[in-house]
């Protein structure tokens, strides 16, 4: 009984401690600084699995009446940009663009906060606060498994003080400590989880190879890919472990083809994911779908932002973490002193860094730093820690320097970020600058240093433009519209060749009249719409409309201001038109679109 309790709590252990107090600190800050509701935004469409179930035991989403419902009383989203039509011919209706791994996780802790929510007389729908509160509970639960197992292993690596070191370097001196205070339950803290009982159980395996170990590893990074899909890389930690040379290489290769242990692993790989292939074929028909449809955002492989993901004042990681400029030397270190472990490590950080950096909006979400790297730190804080092994006390001094240096800033930028000094995704070099060690609100000189914020409808602004040109279309006017042409010509300009600036302002008019008396227009339903948007590979992304719902004999003028979205490709086009989308038939005589540039 005693050693039982001894294993659990080893109470001589330096690194124990430190894991359960910084544990603690954690607790602290999300109950007292997160946001109140972790059922909101991109958590919507992750938890969607479960409150399908919870509400009707049925994972088709016919229509979105109920979240629009749930949207307008919790006021935990916007738009229900979470959900994509399923084009299935027959069932119609909605999935989620999200994969389930996230609810295959909660499910056991989401379905107490059902219980709960029955038993003390809240609203059963999936979302009231016990639910929330079961997603705070789940969230935090898998941070202190992350913890313990981070712990793990830097024990089997390093001493306990070096290991309590990377610990506090872990949740003081990078962003992980402000993912948890800002973003409870998102998916990155899970996946830290995941990584870190994948890098344990990859120590374990290759120590004695047995067919559980594999099944474990399998079902580790199943889930990985059941969560985000992009996870894959993981399987380079397992498959390269002890790859010290070419001829290792070659005989990887042949004990995987050789040896059941990986045949166990891919297999259950593939059954995690049979849950998500199920969905999509119930859902929509199809086995594989994609359900990022926004032509504005996506996999661009061939234009990464690696510069930007590292050194950018918007959400630069070695800017805003500069702790991990380390792992340059932990990887330098890393070769020397565990070859087994450098190329499977080195090889995923680069691909892992490169895959992110291709994502088109790289800085997505308000957050500090780099969200998107913050759930592989298990790897690069084992690759940091080797940087305190055979140091000498010259170099631990100045070591020790770099790191106090990082926690504060760390600390105190987290701090600015938390109370909108820093803003989450919009900072430029000039404004970072000039809030540089600020306490105070920043004033509106200082906001205006700041990128443009993308989101805006009203150009209020716009004496700080120039007008660069007024473009007519190339087709005759007036041109008519009736049931059969219900849509002028698109109008496209490609963007690159109007500005070199990150967006242009868009002033719009459009001229309608009637072709018949303007009593069928009384008599008739009738919508006619001044359409702005982008096009990427000729499909529409950002799209906006103004709309006239009556014309009289004089017709209508319709304006309308457009904020450029940041665009996809420099080479996608503007498009103006003009669209009838029912009534009697229309002509219009004018359509002029004015575009400004940032002076």
């Amino acid at each position: 009984m005693k050693r039982w309790v001894r294993r659990l709590i080893p109470y001589k252990s330096i690194s124990w401690y430190t894991a359960l107090l910084l544990f603690i600190f954690i607790v602290y800050f999300t109950f007292n600084y997160a946001t109140p509701n972790p059922l909101s935004w991109d958590n919507i469409g992750y938890h969607v699995y479960l409150s399908e179930i919870i509400n009707d035991g049925n994972l088709h989403v016919p229509d979105l009446t109920f979240y629009e419902g749930i949207m307008e009383q919790y006021k935990n989203t916007t738009t229900l940009y979470q959900f994509v039509p399923t084009n299935h011919e027959e069932l119609g209706g909605y999935i989620t663009k999200y994969t389930s791994g996230w609810a295959v996780l909660n499910a056991p802790f989401v379905y107490a906060g059902h219980l709960c929510a029955g038993w003390f007389g809240y609203a059963q729908d999936g979302f009231s606060k016990p639910y929330q509160l079961s997603v705070i509970i789940c969230s935090l639960f898998y941070t202190l498994i992350g913890l313990l197992f981070l712990r793990k292993i830097c024990l089997h690596f390093f001493s306990e003080k070096i290991t309590s070191l990377l610990l506090l370097i872990l949740v003081l001196a990078t962003n992980y400590l402000h993912l948890h205070a800002e973003s409870t339950a998102t998916i990155h803290i899970y996946l830290f989880t995941l990584y870190a009982i994948l890098i344990w159980l990859t120590i374990q395996f290759y120590q004695e190879k047995t067919r559980i170990k594999a099944i474990l590893i399998g079902t580790v990074i199943g889930l990985m890919i059941l969560i985000r899909p992009t996870e894959l890389l993981a399987v380079i930690i397992p498959l390269l472990y002890g790859v010290t040379s070419f001829s290792d290489l070659k005989k990887r290769v042949i004990e995987f083809f050789t040896t059941s242990y990986y045949y166990w692993a891919i297999g259950f790989v593939v059954l995690v994911n049979t849950l998500q292939l199920a969905y999509w074929k119930y859902t929509t028909g199809k086995f594989l779908v994609y359900t990022y449809n926004n032509q504005g955002e996506g996999m661009d492989f061939h234009l990464p932002h690696i510069l930007d993901v590292l050194f950018s004042f918007r959400k630069g990681w070695f800017v805003y973490t500069p702790i991990m400029l380390l792992l340059i030397i932990g990887f330098i270190q890393l070769y020397k002193q565990k070859r087994d472990w450098f190329w499977g490590l080195f090889l995923f950080t680069i691909l892992n860094l490169y895959v992110i950096s291709c994502w088109t909006t790289w800085w997505y979400a308000d957050s500090f730093s780099q969200r998107s790297l913050s759930h592989t730190y298990p790897i690069y804080i084992l690759v940091i820690g080797f940087i305190f092994v055979h140091i000498t006390p010259l170099k631990r001094v100045l070591l020790g320097l770099f790191i106090t240096l990082s926690i504060g800033l760390n600390l105190f930028q987290s701090w600015q970020a938390r109370y909108g000094i820093l803003h989450l995704s919009r900072v430029t070099a000039d404004y970072y600058f000039s809030v540089f060690g600020q306490t105070s609100d920043p004033t509106e000189d200082q906001l205006k240093l700041l990128s443009i914020d993308f989101d805006l409808k009203s150009f209020d602004n716009r004496s700080e433009y120039k007008l660069i040109t007024t473009i007519r279309p190339s087709y005759v006017m007036p041109f008519a519209l009736d049931s059969e042409t219900e849509q002028t010509p698109l109008e496209t300009i490609p963007f690159e060749t109007l500005t070199t600036k990150d967006h242009l302002w868009v002033r719009a008019t459009a001229k309608i009249e009637p072709i018949f008396s303007d009593s069928l227009y009384k008599e008739e339903p009738f919508a006619a719409h001044l359409c702005i948007c982008m096009l990427h590979n000729k499909k529409t992304y950002a799209w906006r409309n103004v709309s006239a719902f009556s014309i009289d004999q004089a017709g209508v003028t319709i304006k309308q201001d457009y904020l450029t979205p940041h665009p996809r490709y420099l080479s996608d086009e503007l498009s103006v038109s003009v669209w009838l989308q029912y009534g009697p038939s229309i002509k219009v005589t004018d359509l002029s679109f004015e575009i400004y540039e940032k002076k």
